[in-house]
């Protein structure tokens, strides 16, 4: 049914049917039927209820702090999370509802942490709330084998870096300043991207041939590349703040232009011409206008005025369109080669 409708959408853009879409939708049953909707309707009450306990017990704990004891916090909190491993422990592995219960798990024990540091007043920063935490949740990630977990993850570690950084300013409190932390975030969430596309390569490897594939390391292997887009964004976030700090301050980060065009040179030729991902390229498009708006405003920063400005804004227009159309047509190829893998695999 997505497959149709997909189809037919794309058809109508190509203004290849004359009459109206939504008949066409309707005669080929293309529209969600009722088990599409509480499909969708169940596994979204799953993930918000997941969620809602977890933020549900923080708030329990925030408005009844003076009125239980640290015992029956503990109690209560751990129950919970014994429940949400026993719920887990019943159910087939790598199913929405195990992934839900691993989420779960997963959120309690940064309340835990929390309670734990709240009650007993560790005096630990708070970058350790956060870095323990994503430690923590790692032998669960794996096992659970969902991007989900692994985003929580990511943003986990990402998030213990800046506090980290901000409260120490480095390794040694005077070692990094703080242009030099872009350097650091780029090259582990680098590292974040290399490692996902890694198991989603052991992915597709299962997938194809679960016979040749080496069990052990798929035990661990992704089957989407969430995750992985993850990294690639706020990686491709940090370069561009690289390359924009190279073009006004060039003595302090002379590196910055070399190492925005190889990284995104490598990314482009990976998710262009590797494996075909129209999110990371369209972020490469607004990356690339980004930078050129920006160097235009650093040749023109002596003469700014109301031509400088029309010439910007115009290179900014030009720009944005000609990505638009590129994307747009890598999308409609993106469409024909699915169509085309369907009929070959009917045939």
């Amino acid at each position: 049914m997505t497959d149709n409708r997909r189809q037919i959408l794309s058809w109508a853009e190509q203004g290849l049917i004359q009459g109206d879409v939504e008949e066409a939708l309707a005669a080929t049953h293309s529209r969600p039927a009722k088990k599409d909707w509480f499909s969708f309707i169940s596994q979204f009450l799953m993930w918000t209820g997941a969620v809602a306990i977890a933020v549900g017990m923080i708030f329990f704990f925030a408005f009844n702090w003076d009125a239980m004891g640290r015992f029956a916090k503990f109690a209560l909190l751990e129950a919970i999370m014994l429940a949400a491993a026993f719920i887990y422990s019943r159910l087939d592995c790598h199913r929405t509802s195990s992934t839900v219960s691993l989420l779960g798990m997963a959120l309690l024990t940064g309340a835990l942490l929390a309670l734990t540091g709240q009650t007993y007043q560790t005096g630990a920063d708070p970058w350790q709330l956060f870095a323990v935490w994503a430690a923590l949740i790692t032998p669960w990630a794996l096992i659970g084998r969902s991007s989900t977990l692994w985003i929580l993850w990511i943003a986990l570690v990402n998030l213990s870096m800046i506090l980290y950084l901000n409260t120490f300013r480095g390794l040694f409190g005077f070692l990094f300043r703080e242009e030099e932390w872009l350097w650091i975030f780029l090259a582990v969430n680098t590292a974040f991207l290399v490692f996902f596309e890694v198991l989603v390569c052991f992915g597709s490897q299962q997938n194809v041939s679960d016979k040749n594939a080496n069990t052990s390391a798929l035990s661990v292997a992704l089957d989407n590349r969430q995750a992985a887009q993850v990294s690639a964004l706020i990686g491709g976030i940090t370069v561009t703040w690289i390359a924009i700090l190279a073009i006004f301050d060039n003595h302090d980060t002379a590196w910055g232009g070399p190492v925005y065009v190889t990284w995104m040179a490598a990314v482009f030729y990976l998710y262009r011409y590797k494996v075909l991902d129209l999110v990371l390229l369209s972020g490469c498009v607004l990356s690339g206008i980004l930078v050129v708006t920006f160097s235009l405003g650093w040749m023109f920063e002596d003469v700014l005025d109301d031509g400088a400005f029309l010439l910007i804004s115009m290179a900014i227009i030009g720009l944005s369109a000609a990505g638009g159309i590129w994307l747009k047509k890598l999308s409609r190829q993106q469409t024909a080669y699915v169509e085309k893998d369907q009929k070959s695999e009917e045939a």
